[in-house]
Parts: C-alpha cells; sequence; structure tokens
C-alpha cells in the first residue's frame, strides 16, 4: 500500500495528517476534506479532547472575530470587545490566540495583526488566512471613521510569521469566507469608505486558488447582496448563510454554490424568526451541517434537506463562531447576548 504519512507531536497532542493513495482506500481520497475527517477521528480514538475538560474564556471576549481549527488548535483572530455600535481604535482589536484541543489549558498569544472585526479567519494546509474586516481610526472620543480592510494574509504556525498576500479587489468586511479543495471562497459583506460616505454592498463573490500561480483573486457571481451573515464548506459546495439585506431585512436564507457547476442554488432556510438570521454562527461536523442561531438551538440539517435539533447552547448569542473539535463535540465561541459580550466558551456535544 502505497501511503505517506506526517506524525506531529503537538503539547501532547498527534496530529495525524495523511495522503493515501491504495486501490483498497481509494473511495477516501479527498484531499484536505479527507485529512481533516481522518484527523478527526484518529484524534479522538487516542487522546481526551477539549470537550471533556473546561475551556478557559479567551482574554479578551470578542464579537465579531474570526475562528478557525487546524493542526489541533482553536485560532481565533480580532474582534470586537465595546459596546455594541460603538466603534473605535480601542475596542477593535488584532489579537490572535490558539487553544490547544489536547491540552485547553490556557490560550496562547500569538503575533498579533491588523485590528479588524467582521473578519474572515480560514485554514488551508496547515496555515491561516486573515481576510478584510472592518477597522476604525476614530478614538473612541469621536465621530465613528471606520473603514474596511482589503487586505489579506496568511500566518505559518510553524515560523510564527505573517505574510501579506494579494490584496482583494476592494475593501471588505462583515462577510465570510471558506475553503472548498484548494480555494478560498469569500461571499456577502459591504465597504465601508469612512466617515459619512455611503457603504458599498458587494455585489460578487470572490475566490483565490491557492494552487495557482501567482496568487490572484477572481471574481463570481453572487446572485444577492447581504451582510452579517456566516458561511460554511458543505458537501463539496459553498454556503452563504443568513444575513441582513441592503434595506434591513434580516433573513434566514442559505444560498448554495457549487464550484463545479458554477451554479446557485438554496437549502431550507434556517428554522426561528427574527434575529435567527443576524449573523449566526455555522459549522461542518462529521459531515453534517449545523448552524446555532440567536434562539441557542443547534440546528442539523438531516439527509431530506430539512433541520433538526440537535442540541442547545446554556447562552444564547449572535455574532459568535462555532469549530468543531471531534467528531461529534463543537465549542461555541465568544457573541453578544442583550447587548453584553459573551466571555464563556462552551463545548457541546451534539446528539
Amino acid at each position: 500500500m502505497d501511503a505517506l504519512f506526517t506524525l506531529l507531536f503537538q503539547q501532547g497532542l498527534l496530529s495525524f495528517r495523511g495522503t493515501l493513495r491504495s486501490a483498497i482506500l481509494n473511495p477516501f481520497t479527498h484531499g484536505e476534506d479527507f485529512m481533516f475527517s481522518f484527523y478527526l477521528t484518529i484524534a479522538s480514538a487516542l487522546i481526551s479532547h477539549a470537550a471533556d475538560k473546561e475551556v478557559p474564556p479567551l482574554p479578551k471576549p470578542v464579537t465579531s472575530f474570526g475562528a478557525a481549527v487546524s493542526d489541533g488548535f482553536v485560532y481565533v483572530y480580532g474582534g470586537h470587545s465595546g459596546k455594541p455600535h460603538s466603534y473605535s481604535t480601542e475596542s477593535t482589536t488584532g489579537q490572535f490566540l490558539r487553544l490547544s484541543l489536547a491540552n485547553p489549558a490556557k490560550w496562547e498569544e500569538l503575533p498579533a495583526g491588523s485590528a479588524a472585526q467582521g473578519v474572515a479567519l480560514v485554514a488551508h494546509g496547515g496555515k491561516l488566512y486573515r481576510i478584510g474586516g472592518m477597522q476604525p481610526r476614530n478614538k473612541p472620543a469621536e465621530k465613528t471613521d471606520a473603514i474596511s480592510l482589503a487586505s489579506v494574509s496568511r500566518y505559518d504556525p510553524q515560523t510564527k510569521k505573517w505574510e501579506d498576500l494579494p490584496a482583494l479587489p476592494a475593501g471588505r468586511s462583515s462577510h465570510d469566507a471558506v475553503v472548498v479543495s484548494d480555494t478560498i471562497y469569500v461571499a456577502g459583506g459591504w465597504c465601508m469608505n469612512g466617515g459619512d460616505k455611503d457603504s458599498d454592498w458587494h455585489k460578487t463573490g470572490v475566490k483565490l486558488d491557492l494552487k495557482k500561480e501567482p496568487l490572484k483573486w477572481e471574481a463570481f457571481d453572487q446572485p444577492f447582496q447581504r451582510r452579517a451573515l456566516t458561511m460554511a464548506a458543505y458537501d463539496g459546495k459553498v454556503c452563504v448563510i443568513a444575513g441582513m439585506t441592503p434595506e434591513g431585512s434580516v433573513v434566514r436564507t442559505i444560498d448554495v454554490y457549487d464550484p463545479a457547476k458554477k451554479a446557485w442554488s438554496k437549502i431550507a432556510d434556517i428554522p426561528g424568526e427574527g434575529m435567527n438570521g443576524f449573523t449566526p454562527a455555522s459549522v461542518v461536523l462529521d459531515g453534517k451541517l449545523l448552524v446555532n442561531p440567536a434562539d441557542g438551538k443547534i440546528y442539523r440539517l438531516n439527509d431530506k434537506g430539512a433541520w433538526d435539533t440537535a442540541g442547545e447552547v446554556k447562552q444564547a448569542r449572535i455574532v459568535h463562531r462555532s469549530v468543531p473539535i471531534s467528531k461529534n463535540a463543537i465549542l461555541v465561541l465568544g457573541g453578544s447576548a442583550k447587548g453584553t459580550i459573551v466571555g464563556v466558551i462552551e463545548s457541546i456535544e451534539v446528539k
């Protein structure tokens, strides 16, 4: 059997990444999706994970931040730490942290980057990618002057250094991003132009093929305008989940982009009403799409395309993040509840 395995021990966690080429295992050779699923299976079988341990709160609780999992660590970037709708150079952070899933005792501070909220963070190939975000330029006592960033950076945990990548075609915040195969897809959001200037709502998505040199962002069709949304890479497709329209309506719509067909479709709306469409958290766990909206419930899309209730958080929240930590458990991090930023991180075993 032709097999190439890399075993890395990081703070007691066995990180197992492999590429298998064998007639026996051919059905499982799905690149990064396979590697991540295989890693979770091995980690769950060999070690106790964060689902069995108390998870410490973030050093500075935040909302509207980026989060991702890579090689046995949860990474968190940026966010807003002030009062709702009150933005300044002191309320928006560029903090960059990670937590070991094998030994979730303390958040590790990593090299910070540009202060940003409404920012996206994705993982691919053992590296982290920070994409866009909103950055206030005003001090606390001054009138809000916020812009959307076009900057994109890649972090290498081995060197502990950031590397600038080609910028987005235009500033973008209140968006999200996912990786499907080797391509980053960014959708939704707007471009804030500072001061009293009107914001431009994005009418197209952009994508970056990480295997194609030189790296270059390319536009793709986006048949909607929304921000305050979330995204998930599900079944080889790009899911753009819920959000707010330019008219101010909060919608629970889920649009699905198929990169292979270059076509959009829809799946069932998120259950519930009202704020359930405003920046819910989403995650793919063991091949199933989950969302956790404002009502606190964890909904799972079943094989018939309908939503089942698979759990519930103790503290309902919005503008938060969820990440997978095993085949049947997630972490729910940060966010806002009734105008207060939530510091407690919940570890949830999904039924």
